[in-house]
């Protein structure tokens, strides 16, 4: 890879105010041109020593993490490059504005959460004793990665220039940096083209890359899931396996055999994403004895770098998933228990409107040091303001001291918090400090979160925190809130995201902050999961981050608790309404379904197979259904985003053929006007029930204990012309007969 530097503009200029941007002005995929604007330069100063300092916080969300170097503003953006070629950038820009006698303090570098910032020193390195701008270079670019059917690359951005010696801040006007991808030479991590598409990607391609192409036609398919996990879970997770595929995410379950390691677990996910493309989630069930998370090795504080999204990471040498990886971390009972709160979330929610509430908790620490600069609870606030700006009717808010607003004049505790959650709300952010099995802000343990009674209003809970996930040897906060019931009934949260380590500082919070702006963007017509709202928040985290090795580090260990799939609820669900026909035929027939609800997802399935899938459009579709070889029923299942799916059953009929019927029954005249007659012509049974079914499945009429020994008549004189069907049934036999209406 090589970085060219060209100056157009080698004088001093000004220019007038605009926002900073970022854009794409070429999009020819082997000659991407992006560029970086930075508007004039307002000074904002802040006091250490009693010197004043530039303060940046204003201008960008990160800053350069060099240990003792200045710490400047640096951007980031991410790209789509070919999946096979070698990567190299130019860069040009416009003119520059230098700005004289300016200090600017170092850098402290990325800190452990175990650390209040304001108690480290600024130490001021071997930067500060060169005459020469820093840094030297106005842009770089990551190595190329793999982002499961995307190969990208990161541009990071460096529009301001200090020399420390001399005092003087350069700001650069219109970088620009031309991304060439060589296809002649070999280049980092290539990939094989693939042609599966699915909307929880493709959602975040179109977050994550700025050139991503936005699909012209709907991409409905969500995904198939796999789910891990040894015998004796099979029969608790088997009615989630059931939903699943009834709501139209294909599930197979992987059965792990006794003594599997985490080499044997990845190698037989990596091998079944192989056979199957568009696997999308993997769900591991079990704690860590029955199934092992993944160590990447010792931390400097002497903490197992304990991974589940390393079983995510299946091409490249990099930390971008092509699987989004939750477990369900129990024993079997408690599995059970989370199976049926993921159940009654995702099909019987608890009516209310305590999907619209949210909460934060966090510490008053990180001033000027975390994401945006900001502290945790401002960080918090401005989630929450989003929030109610998207529709949420109330904001929760739990911060150390008194912060004004809905924050009471007190510290929290954790009575406070208890009572916020036991009354409903499906988003519950925290970011501060804690350990194993507490939340500091509101000394909130696993106890306070085992005594909840939030019976059905179930949170999505996402720890910036020490420790609340470290799942292996000790029960967490994140496991406890997964596990906890009362009375036996499911309570606490849906998912819980907790670091198994000590957790970064600013990093974690840009995850929180970019799964803030998926819930806003997200619509009726995509379905939010879970595990895209966190994996986004993720990959979101890498870019900003992209100069921290520690952002690395936060996506090996941040572990997801819960099922990635499960669609995320942030508003009052509407009902689905559906109709369709009560009976179809084993020799393959289109199914008519009418709703309420355009943009639902028909999902039509049998013994957990998927046989048929739709849209409503125009509150109608039409389904084809293969010939059957099972006679067992059919279920029909309506879902979509913020809704309460549809189900119903639909019987399956071993329809006749017209030479097998008319060798058991004659029906005449065929096409009929007013009515028909049966003849019974050697069929064993004498009564049979009699109905007359219009092509949207709705019975008309029907006719019981009818003597069919000799012949009978059926009147179908108030019916308008059309196609009907008389069916004759004793027992579990069935006979259907098309008749035409003249």
């Amino acid at each position: 890879m090589k970085i060219n530097y060209l100056s157009f503009l080698l004088l001093i200029v000004s220019w007038n105010s605009f926002s900073q941007d970022l854009r794409m002005l070429s999009s020819h995929p082997e000659k991407l041109i992006i560029q970086n604007s930075t508007p004039q330069y307002t000074s904002v100063k802040k006091s250490y020593n009693g010197i004043p300092y530039e303060n940046f916080s204003a201008v960008a969300k990160a800053k350069m993490m060099q240990t003792t170097a200045p710490e400047l503003p640096v951007f980031s953006e991410s790209l789509i490059v070919p999946n096979t070629g070698d990567v190299s950038i130019e860069v040009t820009f416009d003119g520059f504005q230098d700005f004289q006698d300016i200090n600017i303090l170092p850098s402290k570098g990325s800190l452990k959460r175990n650390v209040n910032p304001e108690e480290v020193p600024y130490v001021f390195g071997a930067t500060y004793e060169v005459n020469d701008f820093f840094p030297k270079k106005l842009a770089d670019i990551s190595g190329p990665y793999i982002f499961r059917d995307a190969r990208g690359v990161t541009v990071i951005f460096y529009p301001y220039q200090y020399n420390p010696v001399t005092k003087v801040l350069r700001v650069y006007q219109n970088l620009k940096v031309t991304v060439t991808t060589d296809k002649t030479k070999a280049g980092h991590n290539e990939k094989p083209s693939r042609t599966t598409s699915n909307s929880t990607f493709q959602s975040l391609y179109t977050s994550h890359f700025l050139n991503a192409e936005i699909s012209s036609n709907s991409v409905t398919e969500p995904g198939e899931m796999l789910i891990v996990s040894k015998s004796s879970y099979n029969t608790s997770i088997q009615p989630l396996v059931t939903w699943k595929n009834q709501s139209g995410i294909k599930t197979t379950v992987l059965t792990l055999a006794n003594g599997a390691t985490t080499t044997s677990i990845k190698n037989s996910i990596s091998s079944f994403y192989t056979d199957n493309p568009n696997l999308t989630y993997v769900l591991l069930v079990g704690d860590h004895q029955d199934l092992p998370a993944y160590s990447y090795g010792i931390t400097g504080a002497d903490e197992q770098l304990w991974s589940d999204s390393y079983y995510g990471q299946l091409e490249g040498d990099d930390y971008y998933p092509e699987l989004m990886i939750g477990r369900l971390s129990g024993n079997t009972t408690e599995v059970q228990k989370i199976v049926t709160k993921i159940m009654g979330y995702e099909k019987n929610p608890l009516t209310g409107d305590w999907m619209t509430k949210a909460g934060g908790i966090g510490s008053n620490e990180g001033y000027g040091y975390g994401d945006d600069g900001e502290a945790d609870w401002q960080h918090l606030r401005n989630i929450g303001t989003q929030l109610t700006g998207f529709g949420y009717t109330n904001i929760y808010e739990f911060y150390d001291d008194s912060q004004g607003g809905n924050d009471a004049e007190f510290s929290p505790d954790a009575t406070m918090i208890s009572a916020a959650i036991n009354d409903g709300i499906g988003l519950l952010n925290y970011t501060g400090h804690g350990a194993l099995d507490i939340m500091s802000t509101g000394s909130y343990t696993n106890t306070d979160v085992n005594s909840l009674t939030n019976e059905g209003s179930f949170p999505f809970v996402v720890s910036v925190a020490c420790n609340n996930g470290t799942f292996v040897g000790g029960t967490s906060l994140c496991e406890a809130f997964l596990k906890s019931n009362h009375n036996s009934n499911p309570t606490g949260a849906i998912a819980s995201c907790g670091s198994s380590i000590l957790m970064a500082w600013a990093e974690p919070m840009q995850t929180q902050d970019q799964m803030t702006e998926l819930i806003i963007d997200s619509n009726s017509a995509g379905a939010t999961s879970l595990g895209e709202l966190f994996y986004g928040g993720q990959v979101s985290m890498l870019e900003t981050y992209s100069n921290s090795g520690t952002a690395q580090e936060v996506m090996q260990t941040w572990v997801f608790f819960g099922d990635p799939s499960v669609t995320f609820r942030s508003a009052v669900p509407t009902v689905i309404t559906a109709t369709h026909p009560a009976q179809v035929s084993n020799q393959g027939v289109d199914l008519v379904i009418n709703s309420n609800t355009d943009g639902a997802k028909i999902t039509v399935s049998q013994n957990n197979e998927i046989l048929a899938t739709g849209v409503i459009t125009g509150g109608t579709a039409t389904v084809q259904i293969p010939a059957l070889a099972s006679m067992d029923n059919l279920m029909v299942t309506l879902t979509k985003k913020e809704t309460t799916p549809y189900q119903g059953i639909v019987t399956v009929s071993s329809e006749l053929s017209n030479e097998d019927f008319q060798s058991q029954f004659l029906v005449y005249p065929n096409p009929a006007s007013n009515y028909v007659t049966i003849s019974n012509k050697g069929n064993n049974f004498t009564t049979a029930s009699i109905s007359i079914i219009d092509i949207n499945g709705r019975v008309l009429s029907t006719e019981s204990n009818v003597n069919l020994s000799g012949s009978h008549q059926v009147s179908f004189h108030s019916l308008a012309a059309g196609v009907y069907f008389l069916s004759i049934k004793d027992g579990n036999h069935n006979n259907i007969q098309k008749i035409v209406v003249q």
